[in-house]
């Protein structure tokens, strides 16, 4: 009899915990890489909570994310804000950032060792996301400020990927330099590169990584979107007032050591909300390579914050 019972019991706490698994609802996010606030908002739960299961894919390139995002394949994307530039109304869906991850950029540009002055990139192959996009733009800008143009041939861009890939295309030899973030330039420290200079001295306060997605699907599923950005938010708050069991679980779930994990910890933002005056520099430099986004020149056009507004209960 009490066999019975507990079989019984058990069944019904399958049952229940299958039902609840059902209901909630799933969101494709699409990254290059993961943040910590993400993946803490898996692990402890703070998505579940909002009745919400983030399926996590990382992307190789720009292109095939922001189609993803347009084309409804993914919801959300953690992405450069001069993707969303780039590509709302390039394939019909207008996209806008919502929320910031990394406050503000600096972005490393590093060489292979026989690369000893900027002028000896003259000439070369330089490695990039996609050559009219987000990286490749500040290094079009930061080596302009060197003295070398690529509208005049200077240099040549070639379009390999994602950050990993342009290290993987620099340790070959098929390129001589990229900008490569962390925590990948730790590796390339690893791998004999250079780190020649940054984008602070001609870039400062230029964005840093956002969460975008379409305005149709924003508006449509309000509510996901919501309660998205309230789980992660929340998850950031945690991640900050726990600063020692975040740093072993970000260790743990990304395979990396306690300073790689302490730098990806102390990179994030402290609130989540986009700088609009930001986002303007980002803007301004499309434009000045002539490459005004398909939606204009209005930086408002870019970014909503009503969705940011609803999670913190403004």
């Amino acid at each position: 009899m009490a066999r019975g019972f507990q079989a019984l019991a058990l069944t019904i706490l399958l049952i229940a915990a299958s039902a609840q698994a059902q209901q909630l609802r799933t969101l494709q996010v699409n990254v290059f890489r993961e943040d910590p606030a993400m993946a803490i908002g898996r692990l402890k739960g703070f998505f579940a909570a909002e009745g919400l299961e983030v399926k996590v894919i990382r992307t190789a390139n720009s292109t095939d994310q922001m189609r993803g995002l347009s084309n409804g394949t993914f919801q959300i994307v953690s992405t450069a804000f001069d993707n969303v530039l780039g590509w709302s109304g390039r394939e019909g869906a207008e996209l806008i950032a919502v929320a910031q991850i990394i406050d503000s950029a600096i972005y490393p540009v590093f060489v292979r060792p026989e690369i000893k002055t900027w002028n000896d990139l003259r000439g070369k192959k330089l490695a990039v996301d996609a050559v009219d996009t987000a990286f490749a733009l500040v290094l079009r800008r930061v080596l302009l400020d060197k003295g070398l143009d690529f509208t005049k041939g200077d240099y040549e861009l070639i379009a390999v990927g994602n950050t990993p890939l342009r290290l993987e295309s620099m340790k070959k030899g098929d390129t001589v330099a990229g900008v490569l973030t962390p925590p990948i330039d730790g590796q390339a420290v690893s791998a004999g590169m250079v780190r020649l200079g940054d984008s602070k001295d001609v870039l400062p306060g230029f964005p840093n990584t956002l969460f975008a997605a379409s305005r149709t699907w924003a508006q449509k599923e309000r509510p996901k979107l919501v309660g998205y950005l309230k789980a992660w938010l929340a998850s950031l708050r945690w991640m900050h007032a726990n600063p020692d069991e975040a740093l072993k679980l970000v260790e743990a779930e990304f395979k990396v050591n306690a300073n790689v994990a302490k730098s990806m910890i102390q990179e994030m933002t402290q609130t989540g909300a986009i700088n609009p005056a930001g986002l303007e520099q980002a803007l301004q430099l499309r434009n000045q390579f002539g490459l005004t986004p398909p939606m204009g020149p209005a930086i408002g056009r870019y970014f909503d914050a009503q969705y940011f507004d609803a999670a913190t209960a403004r």
